[in-house]
């Protein structure tokens, strides 16, 4: 399908000696790079500017989406004049349509091509070409989608793939079509999502002024409701702990047990509990001013679990670190 795109948007011309290149690039909310809860819907746009000023715009476009640890949907359909030229019936897509076939968990073959060969022998397309789409200075939003975040912290890319395009050559009138050229492919940026579901408000506390660390414990909506236990280890975060076949990233130690069989002991607070109506709750760690000083230099790491109705663990969070100092 994508060679068919490619022919018919590029019509009969021979070959130019150089063309423009696309470069690509997926945002959210105009940043590439995101923190966000377990399974929190991320809305992202696919964002195209083409390298130079030797063309009259894009004329085709086509990009394979993949995310590890999400299952991506098509892609909405375009609502913007200049790119619903480019969906049926104005322009012309694979059969799944604008929003591209769903491949696995990602997304293959996303966008179309505009009318350029001015078809009027079928009923699509149908649309009129409009030039400077996505052309230097002036990036153009190609597509837009969204997912749901993984539940499980740590880091995930959503990454594009086999892009292609084709821009309308410089100097076209649509007489008596578009002659349109294959345009290289520049750079090809990805979204980068960093799913934390344990905050803390200090990574170092001084045991002679004494002073208080905050945490904040967001399991997701999915987890609303759910009780969770927040538990530490002074000795690090690796092996880490499987349990339900989910791994707490903290190494099980004397601490760790403190913690497990004195829930909400001071100086914790809110280390078990429920967590509220949209899986969010609260933890913290307050030390009196004049603390032992034998404690200077040791480093506490702090995580947490979510246990499912069933009672079995359904969430484990990343692991925050909390230098004491002197």
């Amino acid at each position: 399908m994508k060679r068919l795109l490619c022919l018919l948007a590029a019509g009969a011309a021979p070959a130019m000696a150089s063309a423009s290149d696309l470069d690509l690039m997926i945002v959210s909310g105009g940043q590439t790079n995101l923190v966000v809860s377990p399974g929190q819907t991320v809305s992202f746009d696919v964002v195209g500017e083409l390298t130079d000023a030797n063309n009259e715009g894009l004329a085709l476009f086509s990009i394979d989406l993949g995310m590890n640890g999400a299952t991506l949907g098509p892609l909405a359909f375009p609502t913007t004049a200049s790119m619903m030229n480019f969906a049926m019936p104005l322009g012309m897509t694979n059969p799944a349509g604008f929003g591209g076939t769903q491949s696995g968990s990602g997304l293959a073959q996303i966008g179309g091509m505009q009318n350029t060969f001015k078809n009027s022998f079928a009923p699509v397309p149908n649309g009129t070409v409009m030039t400077g789409i996505a052309q230097l200075g002036s990036p153009e939003t190609l597509a837009s989608g969204s997912f749901n975040a993984p539940t499980i912290s740590g880091s995930y890319t959503l990454v594009p793939a086999n892009a292609l395009a084709n821009v309308i050559r410089a100097g076209e009138t649509g007489s008596p079509t578009w002659m349109c050229d294959k345009a290289g492919i520049g750079t090809l940026g990805a979204l980068t999502v960093t799913v934390e579901s344990l905050t803390a408000s200090a990574s170092s506390l001084s045991l002679s002024a004494g002073g208080s660390v905050n945490f904040v414990l967001d399991g997701g909506a999915a987890s609303a409701g759910n009780p969770y236990i927040m538990v530490g280890s002074a000795t690090g975060t690796s092996p880490g702990v499987w349990v339900d076949g989910l791994k707490l990233n903290l190494t099980y130690d004397a601490f760790t047990v403190y913690m497990l069989t004195h829930p909400n002991t001071p100086p914790y607070s809110g280390t078990f509990g429920v967590l509220d109506g949209v899986g969010t709750g609260s933890a913290s760690l307050s030390v009196a001013p004049g603390a032992n000083p034998s404690l200077v230099g040791t480093i506490l790491y702090h995580a947490f679990a979510v246990l499912s109705p069933a009672g079995t663990v359904s969430l484990t969070s990343n692991s925050t670190s909390l230098t004491l100092l002197p």
